[in-house]
Order: structure tokens, then C-alpha cells, then sequence
């Protein structure tokens, strides 16, 4: 008999007081058809949330839902990672970015808002898909901004993406080696086998422009991924990356981008600047 599965709520839902009373209340009226016809109501009238925030004086809009993510991702960015914000400052306007990792959008909007950047915005995420296509589109740039839905690896490559949360803005997925930040595998909570490829076949095959810039934070596998781009690397102007919190992750993201002619300029948090002088 196969194994029966489900989709668990974060421990922090099950345990809190809030969490419970919500609980119990589905359950109860899904014993009936007015409380399911109610339940899928208000399931369509919350995923179809928005709000506003202001970052370095623009006006962005983002889809939302309580008690997730997706907040967060926009309304405490300056606090997480202000040097990210700040380099997105420095950067040509009507040049190429590639955001790598872009999760639901918000350095990449960022990027268009306020550089009027063309936008390349890498993410695998089923359950973060949605709302970067949604926070796009409510930004009115879905001429700027083109998603790619297929993670990047060395090469060419069927494996599994494998996920440690199907929480709705979050992170730490990996894709072709399972290993994370810290270079430990990781606690795997969903999965599902895709292709991936490196940067040098999204450009040769898919016909991409050109980098002129990259941001790079996927959490564990960067010089994974920095090991297929020699091509794209060698033109790129400066390119920020989370750097791996193990020795052989940071290896290999030093010696790509050193041969790539790319010069470490800056460090902030994990975060490493490498520009080319």
C-alpha cells in the first residue's frame, strides 16, 4: 500500500493559539457543503490580496497573504539586505540583469522600478512562481521582466528539485546536489524531477541577452552554478553573490569568478561584490 501523503502547515501555524482555533474551525465546516462553498470563497478572496510599501522613495505592489512571506519580502527588504539595494543602485540603467534566485520579486522589481532594467528572473519555486508572475504583472512590467521556471546547474541535467519548505516566499531549495548554505543536506519536505541548465546554455540555446549584471543567492550551490557560466561570466560587469557558509562552496565561487577576470570588491553579510575593473 503506497505511503499516504499530505502538505503540512509550518510547526509555528499548528502550535500557536491562532493556528488551533483556525484549524478546528475548517474542520468543521468542511463537514458541510455551505462550509466548503465558504472555505473555497475565501481561499480565492485571500490569494488575491495586494499591498503597497515604499522602497528608496518607489512605489511597489505585491501580492500577499497573512502570516506568510510574502510581507516580508518587500516590507522589511531594507533592513535584511540594504547592500543589495544599494549596489542595485549603482548599476547602469537599460542594461541586462540577471537575478538569480529572484524568489516572488523583489530585487527584481526593484531592479526594474528603479534602474528601468531589462530583467532575467531565475526561479524553480512552484509555490513561489505565482506570486513573482502576480508581482510582475501588478507593476506593470511584464515587458521588463521575463521569468524563467527552470533552475540553473553546471550543465544540462534531469534531477530533483528538492525543497525544505512549500511555504509560500521562502527559500533554501536545491537542485542537481543536495546540500544548502552550510553544505549539510538539507531537510526535504517536497520534490519533483526537472531539467536544468547552466548560464552558458541559457544564453547558446534559449537566446537570452547577455548579463550586464548578476545577483546570485540560491543558498548552497552558487559555485555550482558559477562553474557553467565561463562565457557569460567573462562579460559581465559585477555580479553580486551569497557566498556559501562551507569551505569548497566558497572555493568554487572564488576561483569561477577569478578566472572570469572579476575582481572581490566589497563583502556585506554573506554577501560578496566582485566587479571588473
Amino acid at each position: 500500500m503506497s505511503e499516504i501523503r499530505n502538505f503540512p502547515l509550518h510547526a509555528s501555524l499548528q502550535k500557536s493559539i491562532k493556528g488551533k482555533i483556525t484549524r478546528s474551525l475548517l474542520q468543521l465546516l468542511r463537514r458541510n457543503k455551505l462550509g466548503r462553498v465558504l472555505l473555497s470563497m475565501t481561499t480565492r478572496f485571500s490569494i488575491s490580496q495586494t499591498a503597497s510599501t515604499v522602497i528608496r522613495g518607489k512605489t511597489v505592489h505585491y501580492s500577499t497573504i497573512e502570516y506568510s512571506w510574502l510581507n516580508t519580502r518587500f516590507e522589511d527588504i531594507e533592513s535584511l539586505e540594504p547592500t543589495t539595494l544599494t549596489w542595485i543602485d549603482t548599476l547602469d540603467t537599460n542594461s541586462v540583469f540577471w537575478d538569480i534566485g529572484a524568489n516572488i520579486g523583489s530585487y527584481a522589481i526593484y531592479a526594474g522600478i528603479s534602474r528601468d532594467m531589462q530583467v532575467i528572473a531565475f526561479e524553480p519555486s512552484p509555490f513561489n512562481i505565482e506570486f513573482l508572475a502576480k508581482n510582475i504583472w501588478l507593476n506593470n512590467l511584464e515587458k521588463r521582466i521575463t521569468v524563467i521556471p527552470i533552475p540553473l546547474s553546471n550543465d544540462a541535467i534531469k534531477a530533483p528539485l528538492l525543497m525544505k519548505s512549500i511555504e509560500w516566499g521562502n527559500s533554501g531549495s536545491t537542485f542537481g546536489e543536495n546540500y544548502g548554505e552550510r553544505g549539510q543536506p538539507i531537510e526535504v519536505e517536497f520534490e519533483y524531477n526537472t531539467i536544468g541548465f547552466s548560464m552558458d546554455q541559457a544564453v547558446n540555446w534559449l537566446g537570452l541577452a547577455q548579463p550586464d549584471y548578476i545577483k546570485l543567492d540560491v543558498d548552497g550551490i552558487e559555485g555550482l552554478i558559477l562553474s557553467g557560466g565561463a562565457t557569460v561570466l567573462s562579460k559581465v560587469k559585477s555580479l553580486l553573490v551569497e557566498l556559501p557558509q562551507f569551505e569548497s562552496g566558497r572555493e568554487m565561487v572564488n576561483t569561477a569568478l577569478t578566472q572570469a577576470g572579476l575582481t572581490h570588491e566589497k563583502t556585506a553579510q554573506h554577501n560578496e561584490i566582485w566587479s571588473r575593473l
